[in-house]
């Protein structure tokens, strides 16, 4: 079954020196020297013997970067599990300044006494380009898959359209169950008028939670946080000044909620004011976090392992599950701001429908620009609820119809009344 679709997606290769989201967003031949260069960014062992004689290449995104002075002279310095960078302020141009706070880098380093010294730098991840979404979706179209199949290909998993391409035998009922599923995740990469959705996910494990959002950290520039989010990893460290992950990040996706709900209350009162104005306070210190406008989607998610809702709506359930751990005054006011509740009833094993095939980063990153583009000239007010429910419910009917989601979006909209069941 020959498609065209293929020509734009990469295998989905497993490894056990590397991430596989790693190979696929630096396209190399030499997979090797790629995972070398991830190795000498994670385990400072690693990096110190191949720095002993010489210079090594260093890929991976810095978990925090600041400015210092030293001797004299002004670096930046690249924190990385495997030890900081300096990187000499001249080699930042205005170019490289914008993005090196927050882009996978590739950087060549070398022992200067007992520091690493980089003696170049550059970004491996391009700008999105919209017209690659489109053409996306134009091949796609040609091969007779629905828009909405393209972000569930592009995350790996079969569709209804793609069964035969990938030798699949799954029923077209549970391939429309997880197309439900990621798509209602997807919506919340989107920026439609300026304005993201939140959402928060409880459900069963093994359902690609954890998948999805380290697919994002390398695809779109999303944090992922799988421990109590602090002031100072969230907003800025007082300490030094370095920014926090919502200044560095074009998400955050904190993970394991189920587990540490109760210490949210330390920065929830930052996330609530992030979410609704995209201000973002400054934490507890002398030095004030920037005052900049950041519009980022947070999506929070979790285990559920109960089977059943009985008669409960999902977003009912969320609030129950919630304030057993936060006060009820701070749950209503976190999902009044949360646009997507997911929940699950029966359990997906979501590995039983992975293609082990991507859409290429470069053009599923397009899709995500394009799709935002057009849901905005979609965007229309239905007038359905008032207050954040109106807009979240104008928002999911956008995306509803620029993905062709149901053939009455609307109806989709007024599920953000209930959240969704899978």
């Amino acid at each position: 079954m020959n498609m065209r679709i293929t020509d734009y997606m990469v295998p989905y290769t497993h490894s056990d020196d590397v991430p596989p989201e790693i190979l696929i967003a630096v396209r190399s031949s030499d997979i090797d020297r790629v995972k070398k260069a991830w190795k000498y960014s994670q385990n400072p062992y690693a990096l110190a013997r191949a720095t002993m004689y010489g210079e090594a290449e260093v890929i991976g995104k810095p978990s925090s970067v600041f400015i210092t002075t030293r001797r004299g002279a002004t670096f930046y310095v690249l924190k990385y599990p495997s030890g900081n960078i300096f990187v000499d302020a001249s080699m930042v141009d205005d170019d490289l300044a914008e993005v090196i706070q927050t882009e996978l880098l590739h950087v060549t380093v070398r022992r200067q006494g007992n520091a690493y010294v980089a003696t170049s730098i550059e970004p491996l991840i391009a700008t999105p380009k919209e017209e690659r979404g489109k053409e996306l979706i134009e091949v796609a179209e040609s091969d007779d898959i629905a828009n909405w199949e393209i972000p569930v290909l592009g995350y790996g998993y079969v569709t209804p359209s793609t069964k035969k391409l990938f030798n699949s035998n799954a029923s077209d009922e549970n391939l429309f169950r997880i197309a439900k599923l990621i798509n209602l995740r997807f919506m919340t990469t989107l920026k439609v008028k300026g304005q993201v959705l939140h959402a928060i996910e409880l459900t069963s494990p093994n359902t690609g939670k954890t998948t999805f959002a380290v697919r994002n950290v390398f695809l779109l520039n999303w944090a992922y946080v799988d421990e109590a989010p602090s002031y100072a990893k969230l907003i800025m460290d007082a300490r030094n000044g370095a920014l926090g992950l919502v200044f560095r990040s074009d998400g955050v996706f904190i993970d394991e909620v189920d587990k540490y709900g109760k210490e949210l209350k330390d920065v929830i009162h930052v996330m609530l004011t992030g979410m609704s104005h995209g201000i973002w306070v400054r934490g507890k210190g002398d030095r004030d976090a920037p005052s900049i406008k950041r519009i980022i989607p947070v999506y929070l998610a979790g285990n559920k392992y109960n089977k059943v809702l009985t008669s409960q709506s999902p977003r009912q359930y969320m609030y129950d599950v919630l304030s057993a751990v936060m006060p009820q005054s701070e749950v209503e006011a976190l999902l009044d701001r949360i646009g997507i509740v997911i929940m699950n009833d029966g359990l997906i094993n979501i590995s039983d429908y992975k293609s082990n095939y991507v859409i290429a980063d470069s053009y599923l990153r397009g899709f995500v620009a394009y799709v935002s583009k057009q849901a905005s000239n979609n965007y229309k007010d239905l007038a359905l609820f008032s207050g954040r429910r109106r807009d979240q419910a104008n928002l999911i009917n956008a995306i509803c119809v620029t993905l062709n989601l149901k053939n009455n979006c609307e109806e989709m909209a007024k599920e953000v009344e209930t959240g969704w069941l899978i």
